[in-house]
């Protein structure tokens, strides 16, 4: 395969950044300077509106409980490594594509994106990339090839026909990521700066990057261990904002380790549960708050691993204001449950995990646990706002069954 290399080599700030002239340059997003000052905020602070969407139930697609993804009126969902589409109100319409080996098949269908010039859907399946439009009909491949025998990953539309990728970083990367077109030509990649000693041939989370973070025609990239939020510009990669961790940053010497070693408990981590998620006022996202912090009392959360409830009260979300240029990190709320406080119609506390554009900001409700949580008690503790939005919740736990598809929750920023 043919390669088109256009090598741009920038001035970038770096993991566990230390130079803080070099980092006044961009805006700080100060997270260790929020830690132990944790705050409970309010769903009518950030949005005009919440709208519930139950997810129409068949034998023949449940679906896991993942951050949906909306466009043009359409949402997409996977379940069982298969892509379904529902219409706004969330009636069933089709699959996309379908799982297999064979002529524009796939094998799995959990990284999905969308080309943001035309209405067509793209998902990622071991080395390359099958196109769709959104009745699920399969347009092309677009195979991509390694780099320096690694394999290229975590997709992205950029615009104008290119795609970007990432490098695995295995240690001795001399490029991190790399933007490419629709034939699988490389036409730039940007220097890798992250280098360590790996043992063995084990790959874990933070050998990784982020999934790209989608603000309406901003592409941002960041890596799982470093302190630079980057934004995609002119086939440049440039450094945007710069999260503050003081003396917390994710030591490198972690990534040479395989399985549990590499985590380190006593480090600020972002991208754990719903990553981060852009919009053009705020961002939301979830970090690993150190041990040797205070953090909010969250209620246990079930491990299917363990077959057993553990503790939940590391991961808090957080949210920068971008005008501001302030950020907070959320306290938990008197149920101890996490997220934004939902007292528009008095539902689950709201957790952002996905962007739509036109100020749309999207979660998703368990039915087992909206059926085990919302009930009359709760309700009276909660101040609620929207009485009508509140009348339509109840009507929609009157007919949902714990074993029901999800709820797509869609809230409007104000």
């Amino acid at each position: 395969m043919k390669r088109t290399l256009l090598f741009i080599f920038l001035p970038f700030i770096l993991v566990y950044c230390s130079d803080n002239k070099t980092a006044e340059k961009y805006p700080v997003i100060d997270v260790v300077g929020s830690v132990e000052n944790y705050q409970r905020v309010y769903c009518s602070d950030y949005f005009s509106s919440i709208e519930l969407i139950p997810l129409e139930t068949r034998d023949d697609y449940l679906l896991d409980v993942v951050p949906a993804k909306i466009r043009d009126g359409f949402i997409f969902m996977h379940g069982n490594n298969q892509l379904y589409v529902f219409d706004s109100f969330g009636k069933f319409l089709n699959k996309i594509g379908a799982r297999g080996q064979g002529p524009g098949e796939y094998m799995y269908a959990t990284k999905y994106f969308f080309n943001t010039d035309k209405d067509v859907i793209y998902i990622e399946d071991l080395s390359k990339i099958l196109e769709y439009d959104f009745k699920g009909n399969y347009i092309q491949t677009i195979q991509v090839a390694k780099f320096e025998d690694i394999t290229v990953t975590d997709y992205s539309y950029v615009g104008n026909g290119l795609f970007v990728g990432q490098l695995i970083n295995l240690g001795k990367n001399k490029y991190k990521y790399c933007l490419f077109d629709s034939n699988g030509d490389i036409i730039n990649c940007f220097p890798n700066y992250i280098f360590f000693n790996k043992e063995g041939g084990g790959i874990a989370t933070f050998h990784y990057s982020l999934t790209p973070i989608r603000v309406d025609n901003k592409l941002y990239l960041k890596d799982f261990v470093n302190d630079t939020l980057y934004i995609v510009e002119n086939l440049s990669l440039l450094p945007a904002y710069v999260f503050r961790f003081g003396d917390y940053s994710f030591p490198k010497e972690n990534l040479g380790f395989n399985g549990s070693k590499i985590f380190s408990r006593n480090s600020f981590v972002l991208g754990t549960g719903s990553g981060i998620v852009g919009t053009p006022k705020f961002f939301f996202y979830s970090i690993h708050v150190p041990d040797l912090f205070s953090k909010p009392k969250a209620k246990p959360r079930f491990n299917p691993f363990v077959n057993e409830f553990r503790p939940d009260d590391a991961n808090v979300y957080g949210i920068y204001n971008i005008a501001e240029n302030t950020n907070i990190l959320l306290d938990t709320d008197e149920h101890n449950k996490k997220g934004i406080i939902n007292d528009i119609n008095g539902g689950l506390p709201f957790i952002p995990r996905y962007y739509a554009g036109d100020g749309v900001v999207v979660d998703v409700w368990n039915a087992e646990d909206m059926k085990g949580v919302l009930t009359e008690e709760y309700f009276v503790s909660q101040t609620i706002k929207d009485q009508q939005a509140h009348q339509k919740l109840k009507e929609i736990l009157k007919n949902l069954k714990d074993d029901d598809n999800p709820v797509v929750v869609v809230a409007k920023l104000k």
